[in-house]
């Protein structure tokens, strides 16, 4: 079973058990909260516990790229977990029409056909999948793919790019609704400067913290720190 109270220092204060296999996270924030980061951090220390593959799909930026900004946070990639862009692809589907659902389900059954202990997967970012599947009817392509996720017993982590305004009014999205989690990230500006946060809204079969709690970067990786208001 894939462990991830432990990948970060600190998050076991936020969780009280390891969240359910087969479990689908929406990991949702504005620009620069560390997104992409944390998820990064959190399958592949999860890989490197229990020995089994993950996939981790970019849309927003090439293998290299995507590499070299988690080697700026001090994150490195397990070598069970396989990285694939669209990177090149994108360049040739720019004026087409595509099921971009149907695309990501048959790269995910490659991979499970290539490996048969895949059991994580991660996507970056669901707001460049909308983009690129603007007349499919999402919310219920969104649906089936979720379904898709659970019945392959893939526990996955799904990053949104929530504009700050939409976090600040609360605003919630289908996603959050059909998801099992919803883990928040954001910043905070105050007497103190600005902080960025981390905050579990949504775990089902698992309980949370549900304070806003500090997250830090430095050269040893992420860190998750007590309350900010606390």
């Amino acid at each position: 079973m894939a462990m991830f109270r432990e990948a970060i220092d600190g998050l076991e204060n936020l969780l009280d058990s390891e969240i359910p296999k087969g479990s689908v996270i929406v990991v949702t924030g504005a620009e620069g909260t560390l997104k992409s980061g944390l998820v990064f951090r959190l399958v592949s220390s999860a890989l490197a516990a229990s020995g089994e593959h993950g996939l981790y799909m970019t849309l927003d930026q090439s293998k290299e790229s995507h590499l070299q900004n988690m080697e700026s946070l001090g994150l490195e990639k397990n070598e069970s977990l396989h990285i694939f862009d669209y990177h090149d692809m994108r360049r040739e589907w720019k004026n087409g029409e595509l099921d971009m659902i149907r695309i990501n389900e048959e790269i995910i059954d490659f991979y499970k056909e290539k490996y048969d202990n895949l059991t994580l997967f991660a996507l970056d970012s669901l707001e460049s999948l909308y983009s690129l599947s603007e007349k499919a009817p999402m919310r219920k392509n969104i649906y089936q793919f979720f379904s898709k996720l659970r019945d392959d017993g893939l526990t996955s982590f799904l990053i949104r790019e929530a504009p700050r305004s939409e976090i600040l009014v609360n605003r919630i999205r289908h996603e959050h609704f059909l998801a099992d989690g919803v883990i928040e990230l954001g910043v905070i500006e105050g007497k103190g400067g600005i902080k960025r946060y981390i905050q579990i809204t949504k775990m089902r079969a698992t309980k949370h913290a549900l304070d806003k709690h500090q997250l830090m970067v430095d050269e040893d990786g992420l860190h998750i720190l007590g309350p900010i208001y606390g």
